[in-house]
């Protein structure tokens, strides 16, 4: 075989090597900036990484699911987590014992929550991976 066959080969197989590697390779863009919060009825918790993102409060996600005839009349919330312009909660809808636990999906409008259809943001993964599961998979 010819000195300058063995060169060409070994360049293209190294090329060849470098392209598949930099296909397999993980470097991909920071996930962007967002609010997280959980709480329960003792205790609320937030962690921000931007200011520019609508509070995530009790009292907003309260007056929005109150506002909405999406799942019937809520009682209360009993605890909820907001990651970007997204936020779910754990509600009562009803009282006494007709009462239910129901998951709603919100999204941020302006200066406030608004319930979202959560099959469609669920079903589409509008949701944030961050309280994706709260939101998503629990009924």
């Amino acid at each position: 075989m010819h000195p300058r066959a063995n060169v060409a080969g070994l360049v293209t197989t190294g090329l060849l090597a470098a392209l598949v590697l930099g296909a397999c390779s993980t470097n991909s863009p920071s996930p962007p900036a967002s609010t997280t919060t959980t709480s329960s009825p003792a205790s609320t918790t937030t962690t921000s990484a931007s200011s520019s993102a609508l509070a995530c409060t009790k009292s907003l996600i309260t007056t929005a699911a109150e506002n909405s005839s999406s799942v019937g009349s809520v009682s209360a919330v009993n605890g909820f987590g907001c990651s970007g312009s997204w936020a779910y909660a754990d509600v009562t809808v009803g009282s006494g014992a007709a009462s239910f636990d129901a998951v709603i999906v919100l999204q941020a409008q302006g200066s406030s929550w608004s319930v979202a259809d959560r099959g469609n943001a669920c079903n589409n993964h509008l949701v944030p991976d961050a309280i994706y599961t709260q939101a998503c998979t629990t009924s």
